[in-house]
């Protein structure tokens, strides 16, 4: 992930692997997504960075909730709330379990995550780690719920040698009110805006407007709005059977892009398919939209922030694509609480 890859041949291979097996519907999405990213560059020769793009914009909008923001708001397909909480933000007690649900995978490793360094004028910095995205999330999350389950990476995605490289950070955790657990996911892609800008597609109304992301009506939500400082918000829900999933996707004025998204589906062990784990979910759109605006998430961090997370958040994975460590447990092991 860290090595140039001009064609982004690796890249969309890795995005394959991670991405499967995370929705019933997502793995032919990322899969077309992956194809027309491939195509895209054939013509137009759009960077790696171009690549990752297109394929976790596509990822994303399959397992998306968002709600209206400050300012010019579009929205969408707005339907009755879930038993947990509504796309007003309006929270609701926490469901009774009607039925036993499976319990999702709980990693049980605890593996170094290699902080990436950086160069030019972020030298003496690190990439911002999966762990340190974790920490940010958990601070940001209503403190009531237990976290556990973490697991993430960063890489450095780079057109070529002399690029000194966006950041791509990705990490999960499952998060519980009591009434079991969601499986909540946070995304940072530096430098997004700017790459977005350059090239004609995809472009910034593919990413973060309902009238494109929901052309086929696909989500019961969708709402994107323009905020004060310039910022894009889209907010999304969806519901697929019996799992139910919302997200929040930020352009920041900086051209960063923060995605975080809560699903009551998970790995389970012995499935080869996320199962459902919960009724309804356990955060609000208002609660994921502060998490993804959160001033704990900027693209490049000191040694020492990196170093804290790692005392904070653990047990952790490193899930890098293509790395293979120690297996994982069904059984759950205690984490941090949030």
């Amino acid at each position: 992930m860290n090595e140039p890859d001009a064609d982004g041949r690796k890249l969309s291979a890795a995005f394959e692997r991670t991405m499967d097996g995370l929705g019933p519907e997502l793995g032919p999405l990322v899969a077309a997504s992956a194809r027309q990213g491939r195509s895209i560059r054939r013509r137009r020769r759009l960077t790696v960075a171009g690549a990752v793009t297109a394929v976790a914009a596509l990822a994303i909008g399959d397992t998306v909730a968002l709600r209206p923001g400050d300012g010019g708001t579009t929205a969408v397909g707005l339907s009755a709330a879930s038993p947990t909480a509504s796309p007003s933000g309006t929270d609701t007690p926490a469901p009774t379990p009607s039925r036993r649900f499976p319990q999702p995978l709980q990693r049980t490793e605890d593996t170094v995550e290699p902080p990436l360094p950086g160069s030019g004028q972020h030298t003496g910095k690190v990439a911002l780690t999966g762990r340190t995205a974790l920490s940010a999330l958990v601070k940001a999350l209503p403190q009531a719920g237990r976290t556990s389950g973490y697991a993430g990476h960063s890489a450095l995605i780079k057109a070529n040698a002399a690029d000194p490289g966006s950041v791509l950070t990705m990490a999960n955790m499952l998060y519980d009110d009591g009434a079991g657990p969601a499986d909540v996911r946070i995304m940072i892609e530096g430098g997004l805006g700017d790459r977005i800008k350059r090239d004609s597609h995809p472009n910034e109304e593919d990413l973060m407007s309902c009238s494109v992301i929901n052309r086929g009506g696909q989500f019961r939500y969708c709402s994107d709005s323009v905020l004060p400082d310039g910022s894009h918000l889209l907010l999304m829900e969806r519901v697929t059977g019996d799992i139910l999933s919302r997200s929040v996707s930020l352009l920041r004025a900086d051209q960063a892009r923060i995605s975080v998204s809560a699903t009551n589906a998970a790995e389970v062990a012995d499935h080869a398919k996320v199962q459902v784990v919960r009724e309804g979910l356990p955060l609000t759109l208002d609660q994921l939209k502060a998490a993804a605006m959160s001033p704990d998430l900027p693209e490049w961090i000191t040694p020492e922030q990196a170093k804290d997370a790692e005392h904070t958040i653990r047990p952790f994975r490193d899930d890098t694509p293509g790395r293979t460590g120690p297996s994982t447990s069904a059984t759950p092991k205690p984490g941090a609480t949030g």
